[in-house]
C-alpha cells in the first residue's frame, strides 16, 4: 500500500506567500512542510528533510524553477521525486520532469487537498 502524503518541501522567494502556504498546507491540511526562500537553499538542504513531494515557484531570481528542478534531477534521489509547479503564469512554460502545475493564485482551503490528489494519481501510487 502507498503511504500517505505526508512531508512537503516548498520553494518560493516570496515570503508572504511561503507563510500562505505554510499555514495552509500545515495548518489547513495536517501535512509537515518545509519551506526554502530560494532554488539554491532548497538544494543545499532538501536531503536532510526528504520530502515525499515538492512544490515549486517557477518565477525566482538567480535560480528559477526550472533551473532549480533540473538541479534537483542530478542530485541523489532527486530523480524520482515529484515536483509540482506553482505559476502566476497564464501560460508557464514547458518544464521537463514536473507531475503536474498549479496556479498562483491558489486557495488556501484546497492545496492540501489538491497535493493529496497529485499524489493519488501518480502512476507509482496506483493512479
Amino acid at each position: 500500500m502507498t503511504p500517505p502524503l505526508c512531508r512537503i518541501a516548498y520553494v518560493d522567494d516570496d515570503a508572504d506567500i511561503r507563510q500562505i502556504a505554510e499555514l495552509a498546507l500545515r495548518d489547513i491540511g495536517g501535512l509537515a512542510v518545509r519551506s526554502w526562500g530560494s532554488g539554491e537553499d532548497f538544494l543545499r538542504e532538501w536531503g536532510d528533510w526528504l520530502p515525499q513531494l515538492v512544490l515549486l515557484d517557477l518565477w525566482m531570481p538567480g535560480m528559477d524553477g526550472g533551473q532549480t528542478l533540473a538541479a534537483l534531477r542530478r542530485q541523489p534521489g532527486g530523480a524520482e521525486l515529484p515536483v509540482v509547479l506553482l505559476s502566476g503564469s497564464v501560460a508557464p512554460p514547458e518544464v521537463p520532469g514536473l507531475v503536474a502545475v498549479l496556479s498562483k493564485p491558489f486557495d488556501p482551503m484546497t492545496l492540501a487537498d489538491r497535493l493529496r490528489g497529485i499524489w493519488a494519481d501518480l502512476p507509482e501510487n496506483g493512479g
